[in-house]
């Protein structure tokens, strides 16, 4: 596989991502001195600057990557309040980007022996030096011949050039067939006119035979053509229509083929891959091997640009952190080297890029311990799984100790994450403890037109990224249930929160109509929520526009497109809207609206205190509102062993529990709290999903209070029990 260098179009790749976030780097620095808040700028160039070392890693520009990787020691520094921003800090910053631009390749390029200066200065700064010596450097001299054209060929070739010559090609293309779409419509209303009018003029030809003797010459002859022209019409339409569709099919060809310019095959992220492998494993002592499959699939330019630096982290990190030393290899019953895998496929729309090792898998206990020291989880949860593994994404989340050149600054999975939905894809992690980690990137094949579902809400139309999108289901034969007075759907044996697209858009439905689909989106948290809508309306591919400076940013509106009607589509974004829902207000509004009863305080008495616990975020929120409302103090658990975990605390007056959870369902939690000593005695109510008699039986025996089935119980039958079971 060829190296970074070994390509000129690779190369100007390189250098493009370099300079740009040079150009970015160079900015922050500016603005440095003066912003009021320089800690949220200090965080982007930390990132820059994390970046620019990993493109120089995979060129092996060894003088640049000390650079780099010692602006990040000062700009951590700095970020972490050890010293003030100082005017020497963000001159010497300033000139390690002047020197790191002087290095790239090229002519008259700086060699990393003319770096040392600045290294020097840096590794200076960060041990306090008061003031800092800022390296200066000659001037490049201007080459008496201009630059050969040969020369040029690498940066004009670069794709980040040409992508934006493709896209207002594509621009274009979706004008015309929207043009062509119009035309074809009218051509359908000319075919049905001239239909009616031949059949007028059939009739007409008719009256002429019958009554051909006694109408004046000038008016037969009239009439005569008149009923020629109809028949000359018609056939025109027909070859109009003929000639419209032979123009849709080129018009397609023509957008394919656009499209194909804008496709580069993913082998070009993937060349940079080895060399990063063999420096990481050098850099660790281990002894790993890349194995890549699927590099010619393509992605949209943007895209590909997009997931790079995303791939590049989960490649070190695999290294870095997944893949074991070789003695603790053989020690595990494994070979001694290490294998990562990447690989890309092409499922329905989207491309699939799968980031694998076959290490030690991720130390669930590291995580766990890691999210209590930074107050993420309480000390005693036990949480597991998946729930877990989501705290990854958090920013400058990192369970090495160390920090090295690799990583070890908490740059990495927040970056990936970040990226990765910034495109309209989504990332999940699986882990399996001694058998190794995945990392599964989904993304959309192409920016510029997107597969769309079509939803109607009220009288408008709105589509919405079939990636973005977990499943589509008609509510008519899905299994509803009520909480609260709010709608679920369950799915899959879980509770997934149902919202009415038309009441968060703030549309009106007409009299008697009611929404017949839903729509399963998945939230940032890892839960999943519905949406319902009219009807769908099918699956279409839509060349899809911003909305232009006009109108500027509408919030859950990523673009808009024109039908063939003339009728603007707006393109949601369901998962902004998700967001809202489920992390504000609008979520707990069905909740809100049922006007609680609240309970009135009074002074000195201890408020009873309930333990809730619920895998599905939805449920346990409601829950926790209807409680909190009631009086109670309610404290939550994410699953039955983190429910379990509290059982070293004093007891709780009441715990309600779900049955369906990972890990331990809610039977065994109940035995569970019926052996502990000084819990043996507080109720535990059963609320579940499953109203069959065998497990309503099970439950009894387990030792429950109560047993409340989700789809008939509401929140005054909820309250009622527990003040029942907890005496106030």
């Amino acid at each position: 596989m060829p190296a970074w260098g070994d390509d000129p179009e690779l190369l100007a790749t390189f250098r493009a991502e370099v300079e740009e976030r040079l150009a970015s780097l160079q900015s922050g620095l500016l603005a440095l001195e003066t912003h009021q808040s320089p800690r949220q700028v200090i965080t982007v160039l930390f990132r820059d600057a994390h970046t620019v070392k990993g493109s120089a890693r995979m060129l092996g520009l060894e003088g640049v990557l000390h650079v780099a990787h010692n602006m990040e020691d000062l700009l951590g520094a700095l970020r972490d309040g050890r010293f003030a921003v100082r005017k020497d800090h963000v001159d010497l910053l300033l000139a390690a980007c002047d020197g790191i631009a002087r290095a790239l390749p090229g002519e008259a390029a700086l060699d990393d022996a003319a770096l040392t200066p600045l290294v020097e200065a840096l590794v200076a700064a960060v041990a306090g030096a008061d003031p800092v010596s800022v390296p200066t450097f000659a001037v490049a001299p201007v080459p008496d011949q201009p630059t050969p054209a040969e020369a040029e060929v690498p940066r004009q070739s670069s794709v980040r050039v040409a992508a934006s010559k493709v896209y207002d090609l594509l621009d274009a293309v979706g004008e015309a067939d929207l043009g062509a779409r119009r035309v074809e419509q009218t051509t359908g209303t000319l075919l049905s006119l001239a239909a009616e009018q031949a059949r007028w003029a059939g009739v007409l030809r008719q009256a002429t035979h019958r009554h051909a003797a006694t109408l004046p010459p000038d008016v037969a002859l009239a009439l005569h053509r008149l009923v020629g022209a109809g028949d000359e019409l018609s056939g025109t339409v027909r070859n109009l229509r003929e000639l419209v569709e032979g123009h849709r099919g080129g018009m397609a060809l023509v957008r394919d083929g656009a499209m194909g310019l804008a496709m580069v095959p993913v082998r070009r992220v993937f060349a940079a891959l080895p060399r990063i492998v063999r420096d990481v494993a050098q850099a660790t002592g281990k002894d790993v091997v890349l194995e890549t499959s699927g590099e010619e699939v393509e992605l949209d330019k943007q895209v590909l640009d997009g997931v790079a630096d995303a791939l590049k982290h989960l490649v070190i990190n695999a290294v870095d952190h997944g893949c074991e030393l070789p003695l603790d290899r053989v020690a595990a019953g494994k070979p001694p080297q290490a294998v990562v895998t990447v690989s890309a496929r092409s499922v329905g729309g989207t491309v699939v890029i799968e980031v694998t090792d076959d290490g030690a898998g991720i130390d669930e206990d590291a995580v766990r311990d890691k999210a209590v020291r930074l107050g993420l989880l309480a000390p005693d949860t036990t949480a597991t799984g998946a729930a877990l593994l989501r705290l990854l994404y958090t920013p400058s989340f990192s369970t090495s100790e160390t920090v090295t050149e690799t990583s070890g600054r908490g740059v990495g999975l927040d970056v990936v994450r970040d990226a990765v939905e910034e495109l309209g894809g989504s990332v999940e992690i699986r882990s399996d403890t001694g058998a190794g980690t995945a990392f599964v990137l989904t993304l959309p094949v192409t920016l510029g037109v997107l597969r769309c579902l079509i939803a109607r809400v009220g009288h408008e139309r709105y589509a919405v990224p079939v990636p973005g999108v977990v499943e589509s289901l008609s509510l008519r034969d899905a299994e509803l249930h009520t909480m609260a007075g709010a709608p679920f759907v369950l799915r899959h044996g879980v509770s997934v929160p149902l919202l009415d697209l038309s009441a968060a858009l703030g549309l009106t439905r007409g009299a008697g109509e009611a929404p017949r689909a839903a729509l399963i989106v998945r939230h940032a948290s890892g839960s999943q929520v519905a949406w319902a809508v009219d009807r769908l309306e099918g699956e279409s591919e839509l060349v899809v526009k911003d909305l232009g400076a006009f109108l500027g940013r509408v919030p859950y509106v990523a673009g808009a497109t024109i039908d063939g009607d003339g009728s603007v589509i707006c393109l949601l974004d369901l998962r902004e809207l998700a967001d809202r829902a489920v992390g504000g207000a609008g979520f707990l509004a069905a909740a809100d609206a049922a006007e609680p009863r609240k309970a009135t305080a009074v002074p000195g008495v201890k408020r009873p205190r309930v333990l809730v616990v619920e895998d599905s975020i939805g449920v346990r929120e409601l829950e926790r509102v209807i409680l909190e409302g009631a009086g109670y103090l309610v404290e939550t658990a994410v699953d039955g062993l983190d429910g379990a975990s509290r059982l070293r605390d004093e007891p709780a007056d009441l715990v309600l529990s779900d049955v369906e959870m990972p890990g331990m369902d809610g039977f065994d939690l109940t035995r569970t709290i019926r052996r502990t000593k000084g819990w043996e005695n507080v109720p535990v109510v059963i609320m579940t999903s499953r109203g069959e008699d065998h497990a309503r039986q099970a439950g009894l025996d387990a030792g429950c209070s109560a047993y409340l089935l989700k789809n008939e119980f509401d929140q005054e039958q909820l309250v009622s029990t527990v003040r029942r079971l907890v005496g106030r």
